[in-house]
């Protein structure tokens, strides 16, 4: 039986390393917040985002991220964030 063991364990490493390498670059990119400017207020931002979440929508083919933290909440929570527009993951 643990020949059985070893080879889905193989299979599993086999698949999981080279997802995680085409994975990481967007994880590096989107975990440093980074400096927007704030269409709605004419003034910069600083926002943080959601890296595990960019990483889980790139897997799935859509270049969707989502701002965890930004610096001008809660004043302007409801914004429509055009600070993203066009920046992708």
């Amino acid at each position: 039986m643990w020949p059985v063991y070893f080879f889905i364990s193989y299979l599993v490493l086999a698949l999981a390393i080279p997802v995680s390498l085409a994975l990481a670059p967007v994880w590096r990119r989107t975990r440093a917040p980074r400096q927007v400017s704030c269409p709605g207020a004419g003034a910069s931002a600083l926002v943080a985002l959601d890296p595990w979440y960019a990483v889980r929508m790139h897997a799935l083919g859509n270049p969707e991220i989502l701002i965890r933290r930004c610096s001008r909440w809660p004043e302007n929570a409801g914004c429509a964030r055009e600070c993203l527009i066009g920046k992708g993951a």
